[in-house]
């Protein structure tokens, strides 16, 4: 009996995840590069600087508050929590994509301005939500 495409399809889903997440993680740790600039500024930074795990790392303190930035993990991200004075919110890939994109959180909170906006596709978004999402937390 022949292998119908949507079979198929459905095989190799796990697979696709897996190389989703391999991406993502190449993004986050910098392995693959990401196109980001201070929001409001025109000049593109250095890829090294823009690298996610440069700040969101458990050893890494904000320059505005001298606090441990938390580690982004499934937790954060999908648990509502009431962040920088706005209401409860949590995010789902659509948001998370607005954000590095624009600075904008899921309740119209501006992030601080020392974390780049990025150039980033579809992809490449995904890939960074499906590996930030699938951590645990703290790892």
């Amino acid at each position: 009996m022949p292998i119908r495409p949507s079979l198929l399809a459905l095989a190799l889903l796990p697979s696709l995840a897996a190389v989703s997440i391999k991406r993502g993680e190449a993004l986050y740790q910098g392995k693959e590069l990401l196109r980001g600039q201070i929001r409001g500024h025109d000049d593109v930074l250095p890829a090294e600087a823009v690298r996610c795990a440069n700040c969101h790392s458990p050893q890494t303190e904000s320059r505005l508050s001298g606090k441990p930035l938390p580690p982004i993990d499934a937790a954060l991200l999908l648990e509502p929590r009431q962040r920088r004075g706005g209401p409860p919110s949590s995010y789902n890939e659509s948001s998370f994509c607005k954000l590095l994109r624009t600075g904008t959180d899921p309740a119209y909170i501006l992030i601080a301005r020392e974390m780049p906006i990025y150039t980033l596709d579809d992809a490449q978004c995904a890939s960074l939500w499906s590996f930030l999402t699938a951590k645990g937390p703290s790892t």
